[in-house]
């Protein structure tokens, strides 16, 4: 009898307004997917630093630091599995011995944007090439 009684409670409860819970809880769901597809959040990622440009006569022997840490901001719902990400310098301007050159970075995906590159700049040695010929002489 007791039971019964307690069963007749959980009943009350759980059925009393049971189109107005469903709904609340229909609308609360709606509501925590929006908020979640709005929010940005922030992806750090490593990648190697390549130099592009490279005049003829020069080498580059070393780049210092080789990798940067790249932090990215983009909406939480995009995914990054196809996002591809090529840190670079350009060596058009490289000249023999220490250079400092910016790094620059490019983005397969506009859903991302760059918030931070560390360090911002690399330094590059580099050495002319000798050729054959003018040791000849």
């Amino acid at each position: 009898m007791k039971v019964e009684k307690e069963l007749k409670k959980v009943r009350i409860i759980i059925f009393n307004n049971l189109p107005l819970k469903i709904l609340s809880f229909i609308v609360a769901f709606l509501l925590w997917m929006n908020v979640t597809a709005q929010t940005k959040s922030k992806i750090q990622v490593y990648s190697y630093v390549d130099v592009v440009d490279i005049p003829l006569d020069l080498e580059v022997k070393r780049i210092k630091p080789d990798k940067v840490k790249i932090t990215l901001e983009g909406k939480l719902s995009e995914r990054t599995d196809n996002l591809k990400i090529k840190a670079f310098v350009r060596g058009d301007k490289l000249k023999e011995g220490k250079n400092v050159i910016p790094v620059e970075i490019v983005l397969s995906s506009s859903k991302y944007r760059v918030i931070s590159v560390e360090p911002e700049n690399v330094i590059i040695y580099a050495y002319k090439i000798s050729n054959g010929n003018e040791e000849n002489k």
